[in-house]
């Protein structure tokens, strides 16, 4: 009897270790939900100059210098399981400048009101995407944050501030943050390639910003981005070709006057209010990193073309080109790191005069005990272009900003 009870009990403990493992495996399989965040903040001094940017004298220029704070708080939530991904992120930001938030540096040089709300240049953006997984092959889709592929690796974005306002985001003209759309991609070893197709322009489907005011409808709007990302050792490398395309399209509202309304934007012989014309656009981007311990060095080269449209831009309009070029150098320096990043471009807004921007950051990353406390200095010169009829041309227009910010996870 007690071999037998022993027996009984060696069963039982068996069939209790077979039914925990079963649950355990079938627990192990459902999606695990992690909750991620972090909160940023930053404090700092904006100036702009007072000579800059506009063709009106000097002295009716107005300089200014004031102070302005930035926060931001991303809140992500992730499923994961063998075979499918979801994301969720929340993302509130804002800085109370109000000057920079116009990205108009002209009028900035003449404004007798520089402080504005921080409702007025903030940003709650929320993206969501389902990423499904078969062996070497992953597609999304949803309203991305992001894909590395279109990230540069050259990119020095931290927290929101108002030379980043003023100067367009332009170290990220080619992101796809907050993009809709698909994006299928595939390993191939140390590389993955891909290729994400949108409704949306990005950066732009030609001629969206003109240098002209008629205002525009574009429709049929699509973007197909082949893309490719790579790591060899201490090496990474990114690239990717937007194509995009779209429709201008007369407004309709005139159905007899040969040409059409001036608020209409195609125009000339055989036009009418109904017209259209095919806009499209296509160039590159590609960036190369090294990085050994805490040292990198990475390089990025973007260009874009924007086929003109005569009846838009004027038969003497060119192409607009855009091209830019971005560095940056992480350095290893006491307890934490020394970042400097620069960034420009180049833009002929349709024209035959090129105009050049830039942005410089130097920036310095000490991590503590609660996250990381980084004094930055960023400065930025807007290329403006000198009107044909202007007498006394205009110059670019600088700001520059000092600030210390403050990065903490929350979750």
């Amino acid at each position: 009897m007690r071999s037998l009870s022993k027996i009984s009990l060696a069963i039982l403990a068996v069939g209790f270790l077979v039914v925990a493992g079963s649950a355990f495996a079938q627990d192990s399989a459902k999606p695990q939900m992690t909750i991620t965040g972090d909160i940023d903040s930053a404090f700092g001094q904006y100036s702009f100059d007072k000579t800059s940017g506009s063709s009106t004298p000097a002295a009716n220029q107005k300089a200014f210098s004031e102070f302005v704070t930035s926060w931001e708080s991303n809140i992500r939530f992730t499923w994961s399981s063998d075979a499918l991904d979801a994301i969720v992120r929340y993302r509130f930001r804002a800085s109370n400048e109000g000057s920079g938030g116009s990205g108009n540096a002209a009028a900035n040089a003449t404004s007798t009101l520089q402080s504005g709300s921080a409702d007025a240049s903030s940003a709650n953006d929320a993206y969501h995407e389902v990423w499904w997984k078969s062996g070497a092959f992953k597609l999304g889709l949803g309203k991305f944050q992001g894909q590395g592929w279109s990230q540069p690796l050259s990119g020095t974005y931290v927290l929101i501030n108002p030379i980043e306002i003023a100067a367009g985001a332009s170290e990220y003209w080619m992101n796809w943050t907050g993009i809709s759309g698909l994006d299928a991609e595939y390993n191939v070893g140390a590389v993955q390639v891909g290729l994400a197709i949108s409704s949306q322009c990005k950066p732009s489907c030609g001629n969206a910003v003109s240098n002209n005011t008629i205002a525009r409808s574009e429709v049929n709007t699509s973007s197909m981005v082949p893309h490719l990302t790579g790591k060899f050792g201490d090496i990474a490398i990114r690239a990717q070709l937007p194509i995009t395309a779209g429709t201008i399209q007369n407004s309709g509202a005139v159905t007899t006057a040969t040409p059409p309304a001036s608020a209409d934007p195609i125009k000339g012989t055989g036009i009418d209010a109904t017209s259209t014309k095919s806009v499209s656009g296509s160039g590159f981007q590609a960036g190369v990193q090294w990085a050994s311990g805490g040292l990198k060095v990475a390089l990025d080269v973007s260009s874009f073309t924007d086929t003109k449209v005569a009846e838009i831009n004027g038969s003497t309009a060119k192409d607009r080109s855009r091209a830019g070029t971005a560095l940056r150098v992480d350095v290893p320096a006491g307890p934490g790191s020394v970042i400097i990043g620069y960034f420009t471009q180049d833009d002929n807004n349709f024209s035959d005069t090129t105009v050049s921007s830039s942005i410089m950051t130097l920036r310095y990353a000490i991590p503590t005990g609660f996250g990381s406390i980084i004094p930055e200095f960023r400065s930025a010169t807007t290329g403006k272009a000198i009107a044909a009829t202007s007498t006394t041309g205009a110059a670019d227009a600088t700001n520059s900003e000092f600030r210390l910010m403050f990065q903490a996870p929350i979750l």
